[in-house]
């Protein structure tokens, strides 16, 4: 019988399959998070620094040197987590896509016998112009009363800098989620109609426009947002997998509302389908 075992930090607990296992290990096999905890949801991390749009990067320059993207992405992450106010010990799940050439993330160095919930994936390319390490991470925190600072109320954007402006950043660095409020996740979302199959479509054909699919993805988003009863600014994080041109047809939507995003540069695995989302979201609390 699968048992929790009091973890690190309190109201994160690690689930283990048997009594007996408790010892340290590679990663978590479950994690078990307490309702008076709230989540932190970051964006994509990689060596980019959080200001900077990898497909569009300006004058910036990612180094060819394995060590020196590692230490980059590696003080990313921990800025953002200071910024929050919690430690590498709150993480409870680290997705990664691992590409040949080095500049990882040694989580083992900054989490000590700290074992989050862990997906590693080693790729060809994780898709983002000389990253060779991505990384979608979510933390836990003790439960903060949230002021409006966000759009929505019970999310608040988490920036590195108060110099900075959510509205002149490609994507939220990192939100933090109440634990007041409802989450919502959606399948991925693509430019079929909702009510087609992807591999049995019918006579339904796709348009092999990219800019058409594009318009479509967002209006099937739309559809679904309109459907339970939240808006385009209570998305808090949006993965984007295919081909990358910009997300103008999403950004018009959401207005100066900017959630956590991650790209995949890679094929969607969809028969047809060039860009695909996958959206994370929150609602009020329902009695």
């Amino acid at each position: 019988m699968a048992q929790t075992t009091p973890g690190k930090i309190m109201g994160i607990d690690p689930i283990f399959p048997r009594p007996e296992v408790t010892g340290r290990q590679a990663y978590a096999p479950g994690i078990k998070i307490s309702r008076d905890m709230d989540l932190i949801f970051f964006s994509g991390i990689t060596a980019y620094p959080p200001e900077i749009d990898p497909w569009n990067p300006g004058m910036f320059k990612l180094p060819e040197d394995a060590a020196e993207r590692s230490r980059m992405a590696t003080d990313n992450l921990d800025r953002l987590l200071k910024a929050a106010g919690i430690t590498w010990q709150h993480i409870i799940f680290n997705v990664n896509y691992v590409a040949p050439g080095g500049g990882g993330i040694n989580f083992r160095s900054q989490t000590g016998d700290w074992s989050p919930c862990s997906t590693s994936l080693r790729v060809a390319d994780t898709g983002v112009p000389g990253a060779t390490a991505l990384y979608q991470v979510t933390a836990a925190a003790p439960r903060k009363a949230l002021t409006s600072r966000g759009t929505v109320p019970g999310i608040e954007p988490i920036l590195p800098r108060p110099d900075m402006s959510l509205k002149d950043l490609p994507s939220a660095p990192a939100i933090r989620v109440s634990s007041d409020v409802d989450l919502v996740y959606f399948s991925a979302v693509t430019a079929y109609p909702l009510n087609v199959d992807p591999w049995n479509p019918g006579a339904f054909k796709l348009s092999e426009d990219l800019g058409m699919q594009e318009r479509m993805v967002a209006d099937n988003i739309d559809r679904m947002l309109k459907a339970s009863g939240i808006t385009w600014q209570h998305i808090i994080l949006l993965a984007r997998i295919g081909e990358v041109s910009g997300v103008s047809s999403m950004r018009d939507r959401l207005g100066d509302w900017r959630p956590c995003r991650t790209t995949r540069a890679v094929s969607t695995g969809i028969p047809d389908a060039k860009v695909m989302g996958e959206i994370t979201a929150v609602a009020p609390r329902r009695a």
